[in-house]
């Protein structure tokens, strides 16, 4: 795409990032234009043009194919994009409602998140999804509706080839998104460029190809990059989402390994954590430097007006958190106390009227969620939990015993088990080779190699029985997590929660898939997600 920046953008972002702009090589163009034209009279339409790339691959393509008139329409909000390329300036969310349909639809629509979507575009892009059945988030990113809409306008026989962000693997909100491809196009192929091809893109894209061709493999397919831009015939391999994860993220997996974690998965009979218990986000205060108090802070307010907290990953050590563990933190005067109370001003004790004073004039009462409470110091939902989990993990995720219940802020999630008393053997349990798998395939990764799991993804985690042998290994692990001797706390865990039946070989082979997949999370160049 051209970056001229259209008044009904917001310009609080660099011109690239406004338009959501993401350059294709002519390469991918031709492949993607060579996959989705067949017919000589092919009508093919790019929705966000720019410069025009793509449709100067769709014309070669159908000029390679005889036709001597080739009708190619490209759409962009960009007046010097559409200029530049012949194309009709619009916005295409509102250009899109009075349109005809087209046999092909190529391009890379607009990477734009969700604060900078224009709201006149977004109300009317979200109507015309509704129309259609779909219910849009405010979360979506432009590209979201841009393939739904697209959709509309394709004939029942037409192909769509997008470039389009990885999120839609993962992502929450393009989780309907996922399930609609599916019932619309007898085929949804997925392909994964390799790394040279978008050398400087900040976020990871994959190459999507819907149709309804009859014959061969259908449902979700894979196709290697190569392949595609050799032309036809064109080898797809089948990789049907599973049935326990509602994400596309397997695809990460080439199809040996997603055979082999399938496999043996299958044989674990593992639940999913919601059986056992329930994972539910930490207290929101508003502003964890106001709220969370040292030891010496908290004596000033008085005991009676602050309970125990835990505020962050990096007080979480191994996999418990022992009532030593927790005195060395206050001892080191981390924050480790939360200001908790709805008592009326002028019935509390000097020093906490004074703090709340300085809360005043520092604008803490008048912070997003302090102003929506009654008293705006009123902290909501403060609970103590049986255990705590990651909620972003830079090398392996892990659930922590509490030796005493303890509440904990929104950095990382509380969890209460059903039974209390099973809590270190799911924590240890955790710590396997396949629910950490799980891990990776259920949660989302960002740039820098985080993995967040999120309650609703956490609560599906598979996670094995609790085994009364897990307690003979939980202080040896716990060991090994605070010396980082992450491999070897696995191999002892898996030793206790391994069936007979799977074998020694599946076991290895799920161990250097979970490497490949920590790997990739890790080392990946992924700006935002």
């Amino acid at each position: 795409m051209t970056v001229v920046l259209d008044s009904r953008y917001h310009q609080n972002g660099s011109p690239q990032k406004t338009l959501g702009a993401v350059y294709t090589p002519p390469r991918v163009a031709s492949a993607l234009a060579r996959w989705a034209v067949r017919g000589v009279s092919n009508r093919v339409l790019d929705p966000a043009c720019g410069e025009g790339v793509f449709l100067a691959a769709a014309r070669t393509r159908l000029a390679d194919l005889g036709d001597r008139q080739p009708t190619c329409l490209g759409v962009d909000i960009d007046p010097l994009a559409a200029s530049a390329s012949g194309a009709i300036c619009r916005d295409f969310f509102e250009w899109v409602q009075l349109t005809p349909m087209f046999d092909a639809i190529v391009g890379n629509p607009p990477f734009i998140r969700s604060h900078l979507f224009p709201e006149g575009s977004r109300t009317i892009a979200f109507q015309q999804m509704r129309e259609m059945g779909l219910h849009p988030s405010r979360l979506m990113s432009t590209w979201a509706p841009f393939i739904a809409l697209t959709c509309k306008i394709l004939s029942r026989k037409g192909r769509l080839a997008f470039v389009v962000p990885e999120e839609l693997l993962q992502v929450g909100y393009a989780e309907e998104l996922r399930h609609f491809l599916l019932s619309r196009f007898r085929r949804v192929i997925v392909c994964f460029p390799t790394p040279d091809l978008f050398p400087s893109v900040q976020q990871a894209v994959v190459l999507l190809l819907c149709d309804n061709e009859l014959s061969g493999p259908q449902g979700l397919l894979t196709i290697p990059f190569a392949h595609l831009e050799d032309g036809p015939p064109y080898p797809v391999s089948p990789a049907p989402p599973w049935e326990w994860c509602s994400k596309w993220t397997h695809l990460f997996l080439s199809p040996k390994d997603r055979e082999t974690f399938s496999d043996s998965f299958r044989q674990l009979g593992f639940k999913p954590l919601r059986e056992y218990g329930r994972v539910e986000v930490g207290v929101v205060t508003g502003d964890n430097g106001y709220f969370i108090l040292t030891e010496t802070e908290a004596k000033q307010v008085g005991d009676e007006f602050v309970t125990p907290i835990i505020c962050g990953a990096r007080d979480l050590k191994g996999i418990r958190l022992s009532n030593d563990d927790f005195r060395l933190l206050v001892k080191r005067e981390r924050p480790t106390y939360l200001l908790h109370t709805s008592t009326p001003v002028d019935e509390l004790p000097p020093k906490l009227q004074e703090r709340l004073q300085q809360g005043v004039e520092q604008g803490v009462n008048r912070r997003y969620k302090c102003r929506n409470r009654e008293p705006w110091y009123a902290v909501p939902s403060v609970w103590p939990a049986d255990a705590l989990l990651l909620r972003q993990a830079g090398e392996v995720p892990k659930i922590v015993h509490l030796d005493k219940k303890y509440a904990s802020t929104d950095t990382i999630h509380r969890i209460r088990w059903k039974q209390p008393v099973l809590s270190k053997r799911h924590a240890v349990g955790f710590l396997n080779t396949w629910t950490l798998l799980a891990c990776e395939i259920m949660g989302r990764s960002y740039g820098g190699g985080v993995l967040e799991l999120m309650p609703s993804e956490a609560n599906n985690i598979p996670l094995p029985p609790p085994l009364s042998n897990l307690d003979t290994v939980f202080d040896n692990v716990d060991e090994k997590m605070r010396l980082r001797r992450f491999d070897s706390a696995i191999e002892l865990v898996d030793a206790v929660v391994m069936p007979p039946r799977v074998t020694h070989a599946q076991e290895n082979d799920c161990r250097n898939i979970l490497s490949k997949l920590i790997r990739r999370r890790k080392t990946r160049e992924n700006g935002d997600g």
